[in-house]
C-alpha cells in the first residue's frame, strides 16, 4: 500500500513537478497516474518513475515520479489529483514561473522543525494561512527538517542494520505526522540538509552521543546520508544535494555545506564545500544576468563557533572564498561585467533575523542582505535570547572588514517560531523588488521554570507579521 506522498521540486520553465511516494515494506511498486488540470481543463502529461533501491534496515520503499506537462504554462495554478494521497480535493500547485512580472512570484522559507514542540500542527497551520494569502510557487526548506539526534535514542549495538533502523525510526515519526505531510504537500519543495539530519555539529564528535564515536561513527554517518538521500535529496532537481535554478533574471543557488564537510582542524585548511560545488558556485555567480539568491544551511553573518557547534566562519579559507564570490558579483567581476546583488537566505540559528553587510570599497546600495527563518518549531532546551550577528567581519586575507548595518531597524531578531515569505516583482531601473517578511506561527514560550511549575499557561497567538522590508536588487 502506497501510504505517503510528498511534493518535490518544480521543473524549470514550468514544465512540471517531482513527486515522492513511500510505501511500507520491501516490495517494488509504481504509483498510479497523476491527473493535472488548468482552470478545470485536463492537461496532457507524461509520468516517469524512478524507484529507489531497497535499503536493508528501512522497512519502506520509495521513489520519485516526474510529471511533465505537454504544453506548460509557467507560473500557472494547476490542480493536481494524486490518487495515493487520498485527498478529497486536488492540490493547487503553481508550475515554476519563467519570469518575474507584475503579478509577482512568492515563495516561503523555513528551517529547524522540532516535531516534539509542534504536535498540535502550528507550523502546518501557519503555512496553510500564508499559502492562502500569497499562493507561493514553492517552499525552500533550509535544513534540519528532522532532529535525528534529539531526543537521543540509545545507539543500538546489536542488529546487522541497526544504524539505518535508528535514522529510519526518526524519519517515520516526522514523515508519519499527518500535519507535517499536509505542509509538505501544500506546494512544491526544495530541500537543504544541515547538521540535525545527521547529528549536532556534524561531522564532529558529540560527547553525549555514542554513535558519533569511533568505531561506530562512520556507519551511522553513512546511514544518515542514505536516509537523507531517500527522504529529501532525491526530490531536488536532478536528485542533487546542491543545485541551481532560475526565474527570469533571478537565479538561485542552493548549497550543501554540511554533508561533505571536513572535520575541523585549526592547524590546516578545512572545507565546508567540496571542490565540485565550489566550481558550480563560482560558475553560477559569474553567469548572473540579474540578482542572485544564495541559500546557505548556516548564516553568513555569525560568530565563530567552538567545539560545541562550528560556524561557516571557522573554516577561514572557505569563508574567505565565499565572500570573494559575493564581492566579485557586487563589483561586476563576471562575464557580463555588470554588478549583481546577492540575497542570502538561511536558517539554523533558532532566530528569525534580518541583517545587511556593507563594505567600504564596494558600491552596493543594498549591501548584502541576509534573511533567516528559524525555527519552524523551537527545540527544547532552546535559545534564551536571539542570536546576534557579528557587527564586524574580518575576512582572511583582506584588510578592510565588512560591517553589519546597525541602523534603527537593522538587524531584526526574533525567537518566535516563524516562517519567512519572499515576494519578487519588477523594480525600478531594471532591478527586481524583493519584499521580505517574517511571520510568527507560534509565539516564543518565555516562561521561567517557576512559571512552568506553577502551571502558567503557554502563550498563544495566531499567525502574525513580525517584520517586513522591501529592497531593490540589481
Amino acid at each position: 500500500m502506497t501510504d505517503w506522498v510528498v511534493s518535490g521540486a518544480p521543473l524549470e520553465n514550468g514544465a512540471g513537478w517531482r513527486i515522492w511516494y513511500g510505501q511500507s515494506g520491501h516490495a517494488d511498486f509504481e504509483p498510479q497516474p497523476v491527473s493535472v488540470s488548468l482552470n478545470g481543463q485536463p492537461q496532457a502529461v507524461t509520468q516517469t518513475w524512478q524507484m529507489q533501491p531497497d535499503l536493508p534496515g528501512l522497512a519502506r520503499r520509495m521513489g520519485v515520479a516526474t510529471v511533465t506537462l505537454a504544453a506548460p504554462q509557467p507560473g500557472s495554478p494547476y490542480e493536481i489529483a494524486i490518487p495515493e494521497a487520498r485527498n478529497p480535493e486536488p492540490f493547487h500547485w503553481r508550475s515554476l514561473p519563467d519570469r518575474v512580472d507584475e503579478e509577482g512570484v512568492s515563495f516561503l522559507l523555513s528551517s529547524c522543525f522540532w516535531r516534539d514542540n509542534d504536535r498540535e500542527g502550528a507550523y502546518a497551520a501557519g503555512v496553510r494561512e500564508l499559502a492562502k494569502r500569497w499562493h507561493p510557487a514553492f517552499k525552500l526548506l533550509a535544513g534540519d527538517q528532522i532532529y535525528a539526534d534529539w531526543p537521543s535514542d540509545k545507539t543500538p549495538n546489536v542488529g546487522k542494520h541497526a544504524e539505518v533502523a535508528l535514522y529510519a525510526k526518526r524519519y517515520e515519526e516526522y514523515w508519519g505526522d499527518a500535519a507535517y505531510r499536509e505542509l509538505l504537500l501544500s506546494s512544491p519543495n526544495y530541500f537543504v540538509c544541515d547538521d540535525h539530519e545527521f547529528w549536532n555539529d556534524y561531522p564532529e564528535k558529540q560527547l553525549h552521543l555514542s554513535r558519533t564515536w569511533p568505531p561506530a561513527r562512520d556507519a551511522y554517518a553513512r546511514a544518515a546520508q542514505l536516509l537523507y538521500e531517500r527522504f529529501q535529496q532525491c526530490l531536488n532537481p536532478g536528485g542533487k544535494s546542491w543545485y541551481s535554478f532560475g526565474i527570469g533574471t533571478v537565479s538561485f543557488f542552493v548549497t550543501d555545506s554540511r554533508s561533505q564537510r571536513d572535520f575541523f582542524d585549526a592547524r590546516k585548511p578545512c572545507h565546508f564545500f567540496p571542490a565540485q560545488q565550489w566550481t558550480d558556485l563560482e560558475n553560477w555567480a559569474g553567469a548572473l544576468r540579474g540578482p542572485g539568491v544564495l541559500v546557505l544551511g548556516q548564516p553568513l553573518y555569525q560568530k565563530d563557533g567552538d567545539w560545541r557547534d562550528h560556524s561557516l566562519s571557522n573554516f577561514a579559507d572557505d569563508y574567505a572564498r565565499l565572500w570573494k564570490v559575493i564581492e566579485n558579483s557586487l563589483s561586476g567581476n563576471n562575464r557580463s561585467a555588470t554588478p549583481h546583488d546577492i540575497l542570502v537566505l538561511s536558517g539554523d540559528i533558532h532566530t528569525g533575523r534580518y541583517a545587511v553587510g556593507r563594505h567600504a570599497n564596494l558600491n552596493a546600495p543594498e549591501g548584502v542582505p541576509e534573511l533567516i527563518a528559524s525555527p519552524a518549531a523551537m527545540i527544547d532546551p532552546g535559545s534564551k535570547k536571539p542570536e546576534e550577528p557579528p557587527y564586524r567581519i574580518q575576512v582572511k586575507g583582506q584588510t578592510t572588514p565588512w560591517e553589519v548595518d546597525k541602523g534603527q531597524d537593522i538587524p531584526f531578531m526574533r525567537l518566535d517560531n516563524n516562517i519567512a515569505m519572499v515576494r519578487m516583482q519588477p523594480g525600478t531601473n531594471e532591478r527586481v523588488r524583493f519584499e521580505l517578511s517574517l511571520w510568527q506561527v507560534k509565539p516564543y514560550d518565555a516562561r521561567s521554570w517557576w512559571e512552568r511549575l506553577k502551571g502558567d499557561p503557554k502563550p498563544t497567538g495566531a499567525v502574525a507579521q513580525l517584520f517586513r522590508r522591501e529592497i531593490n536588487l540589481r
